[in-house]
Parts: structure tokens; C-alpha cells; sequence
């Protein structure tokens, strides 16, 4: 008994020592995404599942706020389930952005692990943008952090542009771009969110809007439901959705 006793100190010593160690490295490699992880250890002021920098004025997060809730229901909607509510973090500043979420000129972004974080912009608090945001999370609920790594980047973004409204992603835009549906890019083939983002910004649009149109004539909800319970199961991406 004092021989296990023992070595349960060791153990949990040496857990101790590699939680801070795990963190800083974790800090290193991925510093927004840790920094929103603990975003309840910041100085942000909270508001239900609203974070935002003290000296945001009311009246921008009472917009924000009303943002959120159509964006969500939204997404419900859609999903016919709720969307895991996930942690929003407004930045109304660019250098609180960088801080939590990205050094690169996107409005929002969101962060799945440990929960799902969306981290929105000044220019990203629009209720497109939002929904889009808020579907990725949706769809992290469904199969969790390590499932939804197999799931590629094409699918995962025109699943979120399915409550995406802007014109500028709409099948009008894509048929004028595309000589009628006929030169549309192999998104299938683009699976990590290097290969969906490369190449310049016209053709990244273009990516967006051949992968919801991709997954707008797939989708029913049933073959949606089908394909989470397929990832769910353990079946990689290719074969939940070629069933």
C-alpha cells in the first residue's frame, strides 16, 4: 500500500510539472488560440458567452450581442439542434485581434479546442460573417475535436457557407465566374487550410463558392446526419461521405 502510495506522488508530481510545461508549449506554437483557451484568466469583461475589452462602448456590444443570437438561431436552424454555444471573444481593436485572434487580414476565424472560441473583429460583427463562424463550431459539436480533423477544409467551409448569405458567395456569382459552372476548381482535392487559402484572393473566393455549391447539391439532412453518425462511428471523411 505505501508502494503505490509512492508511487501516485511520483505520478502526480510529475503531472504537475508537465501541465505549465504542456502550456508553455502550447503558448508557443499556437499563442491566439491558447490566449483565447483562457480568455475567463484575461481582463475581458464577460456578458452571457460574450467577451470583449472593458472599454468597448455598451452600445457596440448590445449590437454584437443581438448579432450573436441571430447568427445562432440561424445555425439552429439549419442543424435543427443547438449549436453547442460556443465563447465569442470580440475585438473591437486590430491589437486586441492579433492578441486572440489572428495576425492575418480575416474579419473572424474559430478556434476548436477545448470548446469552440470565435474570435470576431471590428469588421467581422456582421451577421453573415457570424453564422459562418458559428457553424464551425456546430460542426465541431457533432464529432468532436478529433473526428472533425478528418473532415477536410472544402467540406468544412461549404457546410458553413450554407448559412452564409453574402452575394458576392452566391451561385449567380460562381455561374458568371465559372463560364456557366463549366471551369470550376478541384476543391475536393483541397484538404487542409493551406491548399483551400493558396493561391490569390480571387481564386480563394472562388474556393469558397465552388465548395458551397459543392455541398448545397449534396446536402439533405439526412445525408448530413448520416455522415456525422459515420465519423462518429470512426470511419474516415471518404467513406462517411461516399455513403
Amino acid at each position: 500500500m505505501a508502494k503505490l502510495t509512492k508511487i501516485f506522488r511520483r505520478f502526480f508530481l510529475v503531472f504537475l510539472i508537465l501541465i505549465p510545461i504542456a502550456t508553455l508549449a502550447h503558448f508557443i506554437i499556437f499563442p491566439q488560440q491558447t490566449r483565447s483557451i483562457l480568455i475567463d484568466c484575461s481582463n475581458f469583461k464577460k456578458d452571457g458567452n460574450l467577451y470583449f475589452n472593458a472599454a468597448t462602448p455598451q452600445q457596440r456590444i448590445d449590437s454584437v450581442k443581438k448579432l450573436i443570437q441571430l447568427a445562432s438561431a440561424r445555425v439552429t436552424a439549419f442543424w435543427q439542434q443547438e449549436t453547442g454555444n460556443p465563447k465569442y471573444i470580440y475585438c473591437q481593436s486590430d491589437a486586441d485581434f492579433k492578441k486572440y485572434g489572428s495576425p492575418y487580414p480575416v474579419p473572424a476565424l474559430t478556434h476548436l479546442k477545448f470548446g469552440a472560441h470565435i474570435v470576431i473583429s471590428k469588421e467581422g460583427a456582421e451577421l453573415d460573417i457570424l453564422a459562418h463562424e458559428t457553424a464551425h463550431a456546430a460542426l465541431y459539436k457533432q464529432v468532436g475535436f478529433f473526428k472533425k480533423l478528418k473532415v477536410p477544409v472544402w467540406f468544412d467551409e461549404g457546410l458553413a457557407m450554407q448559412v452564409d448569405y453574402r452575394d458576392y458567395y452566391s451561385e449567380d456569382t460562381l455561374k458568371l465566374k465559372s463560364d456557366n459552372f463549366t471551369r470550376l476548381p478541384d476543391v475536393q482535392k483541397l484538404k487542409t487550410g493551406n491548399q483551400f487559402q493558396q493561391g490569390s484572393h480571387e481564386q480563394v473566393m472562388l474556393h469558397y463558392m465552388t465548395a458551397k455549391y459543392i455541398v448545397k447539391n449534396w446536402y439533405t439532412k439526412e445525408k448530413l446526419n448520416k455522415l456525422v453518425r459515420n465519423l462518429q462511428s470512426g470511419k474516415s471523411f471518404e467513406e462517411a461521405f461516399g455513403e
